[in-house]
Order: C-alpha cells, then structure tokens, then sequence
C-alpha cells in the first residue's frame, strides 16, 4: 500500500521537476546581461564621407533604447534603420537587435565614436581617422556630385552696357533645400532674367540633372571689375539604402570669378548715352495711313499711335523715356508704357490715343533718338516721322442718327356756306343745329388726330435722338468709341447744350476724366454712372423741349 502511495507521488512530481530542473538551468542565462557591440563599415574616412555605423544588443528590446545624439559633435547623422530577429539552434534559441545609421564626419583628424549604454550594456567606443576630402583614399562615389559652370557674352563692355551671365549647375545626387545666389561685383547691377531652364545630360557615363539661370548685368562705371561667381548651397542626401535613411551632408560649389573691361562714355558723344549693338524704333497708326504727309481725318475722331523701341543689352532701367510735344489743336492720351525681354533684347511698347479738337492742318511730331553702336564704336541715331493731319468738321454729325420725325399738318376742311331760308320756318333752325353738331365733332376729330401726332413725334424723337450708341459704350468702358459718339452727340445737339452751360461743362469733364483715367500711367478705375446721370440730365431736356416744340405748332391759332 506505502509502495503504491510513492509511486503515485513520484508520477505527480516528475513533470513538476523538469520544469524546476529547466528554470534553473535557465538561470544563469537571465542573470547575464545582454552583450552590445558597435562596428563601422570604415575607420579611415573623408570629411563627409558617409559610413555605416551599426549598434547591436543580443537580446529584443525597445527600438528607442539607443540615443544617437551623443554623435553630435563630430558627426552628422541620420535616421536609425532597426531590424530585430530571432534564431533557434541545435535547440538553443537566441534574439537580437541592430540598428544600422548613416554617420559622416565633420573636421579632419582623429573623431571617436562614444560608447552607447543599452540597458546594462555598453558598447566599446571607436576611434575614427578623418582625412581631407582631396585625399586619394577618398573614393570618386564620396566626391561632390554637384558643379557649377558660368560663362559671360564678352569681356569688354561700355558703362551702361549690358551683358548676359548665364551660370549652369550639373546635379548628380539627390539634394534638397538648394539655392543659388547671384554673381556680384563692384559697379555691378545684376538682375535675374526669365525662368530656370532644366534638362538631363550624360558625362563619362553619369547622369546629371542641369539647371540654367541666366542674369543681365550692367556696367555702372568704368575700369577693371571682377564678376564673383555664383555660389551654389544645398544638402545632399547620402547613405540612403534599404537600411538606413541616409544623411544630409552640407554641399558649397562657387562659380569661377571673371575679370571684365569696362570703357568710359566717348567725350565726343551728344545726346542721350545708349550703348547697344542694335537699337530698332517702329511705330504704327490705327486706322492705317498711306501719305504720311496728308491725311484727312474728323474733329473728335481718335487716332492711335504705338510706338515699339527695341535695344539689345541694355537694361529696363536704362531704356530711355519718350516725350513728345503735341500741338494744342489735339488732345493726347498716354498708355502707361509695356516692358518685356525677349532673345536678349528690352521692348518698350508706347501707345498714344490723339484726338483732334479743332479743324485746320495738324503736324503731329517726329521722334529721333541717338544711340552708341558698340559693335562698330560709333554714333547713330534712328528716327520715325511724324504726321500731318487735315482736320475737317464731322459732315455727319448733324445727321448721324434719323432726325425728328416732321409732323404733317392737318388737312383743312371747307365748310360750304349755308344759305339762308327766305321762307320762315322749322327747316333753317333745324338746319343750324345739324351744322354746329357737325363743326363741334370735326373739332373733337381733329384735337385728337393732334394728341395723336404729338405722341407719335414724341416717341420718334426718344427713338432718334443719338443718344443710345454713346450710352453704350459708356456701358462697355470702351474710351474711344465714347469719345467718337459724344463728339458727334454734342454737334447734334449743340443747340440744346449752349443754353445748358452748366451741364454742358460736366458733360465735358467728366468724358475728360474718364480718358485720363483709362489713359493714365497710375491704376486707377472710372466710374461710369457719372455721365450716365448727366446724359441722363442731357435726355430730359432735349425731350421737354422737342415736345414742347411739337405741341406749341399744333395749338390752334
């Protein structure tokens, strides 16, 4: 019975047994902390030369255990990659993490890589050698990847001259946040010119990624100048592979300088300093004219002249202003001027709207500008003519739009004489009262066919009185059709407007307004419901007195 009772005891305590015997074999594995070990894919590196720095701990812990910003000093850095893993070996089973991080180092000489405290470990610090970036051990995959070429037109320029600086910066690795300054230099004025240009070129097998920037740089005095180059900044993203984020290494490239001889302005030179190889003045009329010499044209009706001016290597800044002197016989409008570059050239684009304010002949005036031809390094001058103008009352401006209609008058009715009765009676008073009937419907008749004309020559007079083309126009903001239409509105209606002073006045005012202000060099805007309101003004009393006029003929004598 005692037998049968160990036994049993034994069964039940074997299982119980193992796994005690198993954690204490198990023991001496827990209570030995963890090893951390740290390595380097190089220990003799270039000035940001990027290397692989790997930190690994036998055994799974937090991904944040490492903090890598006891590198700060002497490296650059980037983001950790980690990768854990588990192995199971002849029955032994073993895990661990590592963390792999792209490590470049700042300054030449001897940098150490500290320790890093994982949990109870630490890892060995290791001692790096850095040397200079031109050093042959610096393989060509480390070296910039990144050039910056400039070039310029021509050495040799006059004061005032123009030059175009193009730079170019071939891009063979992946950057981020790159800028490019300007070149500069003493007496220099330099501007950017258009937009980046960017295309792909391939050298000794590589690919590079090119931009071009082009600047124009003018001369502000004369003598020997040097252009510093262009300087190129960015951060360039090395290391990156399928571990590791890479790193961001600073990256400095700067143009060659450039030496230029800048000539003075020749003594002998009158006018207006211009230094360019081509200068080219136009100009046009609208409507188009044939014989500069006569050309017939009407009071109040406009004439539009654009005037381009073209020069090569000369900057906005120094294009010349043109004023020209008008007759007071016109008015002149001025567009504010246009600008634009294109193939090297600054465009000036003028438009003067003219508008003929008396008749008689008009000399408009011609336009001549002096210039340097610095390819021939001599004086020239270029000229477009003027214009002579016959201007001629407006035929038409009386009969521009259908007259009042004319009202036709009544037809006269004979009333035959009655003749008188000799022999007494009821007939001859019977007779005059059917003759006073008679007389009093032919007066209701003929009062009604006269409020009937009156109303027709009142409608015909709202339909034709000129005035809706000029309203219009105002309606469209279109200056130059509501300078033609009120010109001819105010002929037609000239009459009316001399015994309005006052409003005449307004009217005048307000139309010389509205050309200022579509004309002007500074942005402004014109309200229209000014002149509406006084044309409005304008249409009441010339319709109270046409129909006044129309009901007065019609009143009986």
């Amino acid at each position: 019975m005692s037998v049968n009772k160990n036994n049993w005891v034994k069964k039940c305590l074997s299982p119980w047994l193992l796994l005690l015997t198993m954690l204490v074999a198990l023991l001496p594995l827990q209570a030995m902390a963890a090893q951390a070990e740290a390595t380097v894919s190089k220990n003799v590196v270039a000035v940001n030369q990027v290397f692989q720095l790997s930190v690994s701990v036998d055994t799974a812990i937090n991904p944040d255990s490492v903090d890598f910003s006891v590198l700060s000093p002497n490296f650059a850095y980037g983001q950790p990659s980690v990768s854990s893993s588990t192995s199971l070996i002849n029955g032994t089973m073993s895990r661990n993490t590592t963390w792999t991080i792209a490590v470049a180092a700042k300054n030449v000489g001897t940098a150490t890589i500290p320790a890093f405290k994982i949990g109870s470990s630490e890892t060995t610090p290791i001692t790096i050698t850095v040397l200079k970036g031109s050093q042959k051990n610096n393989s060509a995959a480390d070296q910039a990847n990144v050039k910056v070429t400039a070039e310029i037109d021509k050495n040799a320029l006059y004061v005032g001259e123009s030059i175009n600086y193009r730079v170019k910066i071939l891009i063979g690795e992946q950057l981020s946040q790159a800028s490019l300054s300007a070149p500069s230099g003493d007496g220099l004025t330099v501007s950017q010119v258009g937009q980046d240009a960017q295309n792909n070129i391939v050298q000794n097998g590589r690919r590079y990624l090119v931009i071009t920037r082009n600047y124009q740089i003018t001369a502000e005095k004369a003598g020997k100048v040097i252009i510093h180059g262009s300087t190129f900044n960015g951060s360039a993203i090395r290391g990156a592979n399928g571990f590791s984020s890479g790193i961001t290494i600073p990256v400095k490239e700067n143009a060659r300088n450039i030496s230029l001889n800048i000539k003075p302005k020749p003594t002998d030179y009158k006018g207006l300093w211009l230094p360019t190889p081509n200068l080219q003045l136009q100009q046009t009329w609208q409507p188009q004219v044939s014989n500069q010499n006569d050309v017939t044209t009407k009071v109040g009706e406009p004439i539009t002249r654009t005037i381009t001016l073209r020069i090569k290597d000369v900057a906005q800044s120094n294009m010349p202003n043109i004023n020209l002197t008008y007759p007071d016989t016109v008015r002149i409008y001025n567009e504010k001027p246009e600008y634009r570059t294109e193939n090297g050239y600054s465009v000036m684009t003028l438009k003067q709207v003219i508008i003929p304010r008396q008749v008689g002949k008009v000399a408009l005036p011609s336009l001549t500008i002096n210039w340097w031809n610095t390819a021939t390094a001599k004086q020239q001058r270029s000229e477009i003519t003027g214009l002579t103008l016959n201007v001629i009352a407006d035929p038409t401006a009386n009969n521009q739009f259908s007259p009042p209609a004319t009202i036709t008058p009544a037809a006269t009715t004979t009333i035959n004489p009655v003749k008188t009765m000799t022999t007494a009676g009821i007939w001859p008073w019977a007779t005059l009262i059917f003759a006073i009937l008679w007389l009093i419907t032919l007066a209701l008749l003929l009062k009604k066919r006269q409020q009937t004309t009156a109303t027709t020559a009142v409608i015909s007079i709202e339909k034709n009185d000129g005035i809706s083309a000029l309203e219009a126009a105002i309606n469209t903001n279109d200056p130059i059709k509501v300078q033609t239409f009120y010109q001819q509105w105010r002929q037609q209606q000239h009459t009316m407007l001399n015994t309005q002073p006052l409003l005449l006045q307004q009217l005048d005012d307000e139309v010389q307004t509205m050309m200022a202000s579509h004309y002007s060099p500074l942005d402004s805007e014109w309200n229209n419901q000014t002149l509406l309101g006084l044309l409005t003004q304008a249409k009441q009393l010339t319709l109270t007195k046409k129909t006044h006029k129309v009901l007065s003929s019609l009143d009986p004598e």
